[in-house]
């Protein structure tokens, strides 16, 4: 596989950044997972809009401007043979020679991972053991800050399930490791605000949308875990999952054929 590293088509093995840099040293950047499909990168102005704001937040800014970018990813893909995965832009704060600059450096890479029987099986969701803070700074952007994700996913994954959803410090539902989570009850769909320590997800503002454009009744609030407990359906969202419907809730059994929101909601990207 090859990556773009700043200015540059590199193998991977050859790609390097400083482990004096910031980036490496305290995880000091962000990051956006974007879906590709039919070798088209899937709404990249929405990601690139959310990383230029998410690179602010910390101070630096992007490299390229997002017409700039476009060409540079559809070659990464071409490079490396990619039709159907996601490209992964990781932006961090470089070496302090650099830091006047302001600009980040910038790393491209390429993945085959996407979702296909997962749809109609579901997935399986627990709730993670940690709290989402949302008085950090960093918890609306898509930081490399990531590992407390990644440690209740894999802990999740243990107990075998596929995610877990995270409350926040008021026990407000929150959000998924890697996902906004949504849930149906007598006809209305409900989801966190932003304010319960969530990221946007260019998903989740897609559905939002789409519910308007379809009529569906939609609320967005700060809602006590029994909310989604008793909810007739639930699902989750991502860039690469799009909406993908829960059929396990902790212990409680989600019958997917009964679903009769949630599919009116899918094949927004997928």
């Amino acid at each position: 596989m090859q990556v773009f590293l700043n200015n540059a088509y590199l193998e991977e093995d050859a790609a390097l950044i400083s482990p004096l840099s910031p980036g490496f040293m305290y995880g000091y950047g962000v990051f956006e997972t974007i879906r590709v499909s039919g070798k088209q990168v899937l709404f990249l102005d929405q990601h690139y809009t959310r990383m230029v704001q998410a690179l602010s937040v910390l101070g630096m800014v992007c490299p390229y401007e997002e017409n700039e970018l476009q060409p540079i990813v559809e070659k990464l893909l071409e490079l490396n043979g990619v039709s159907e995965g996601f490209v992964k832009v990781v932006c961090s704060k470089p070496t302090p020679k650099k830091q006047t600059q302001q600009k980040a450096d910038i790393l491209i890479l390429t993945g085959t991972k996407t979702y296909k029987e997962e749809y109609a099986k579901g997935l399986k969701v627990c709730l993670a053991d940690a709290r989402r803070n949302e008085f950090s700074k960093i918890v609306g952007i898509k930081s490399m800050n990531y590992a407390d994700n990644i440690l209740e996913k894999e802990a999740a994954v243990q107990k075998g399930f596929d995610e877990a959803i995270f409350l926040n410090t008021h026990d407000h539902v929150s959000e998924g490791c890697v996902s906004n989570v949504f849930w149906v009850k007598n006809g209305i769909v409900y989801t966190p605000s932003l304010h319960c320590g969530i990221l946007e997800g260019t998903t989740r503002a897609r559905i939002i949308k789409k519910c308007a454009a379809l009529q569906i009744p939609f609320q967005e609030g700060a809602y006590v875990l029994e909310e989604l407990l008793s909810a007739d359906e639930v699902f989750v969202t991502n860039a690469l999952m799009d909406v993908m419907p829960v059929s396990l809730l902790e212990e409680r059994h989600l019958d997917l054929g009964a679903y009769q929101v949630v599919p009116q909601l899918q094949g927004n990207g997928r």
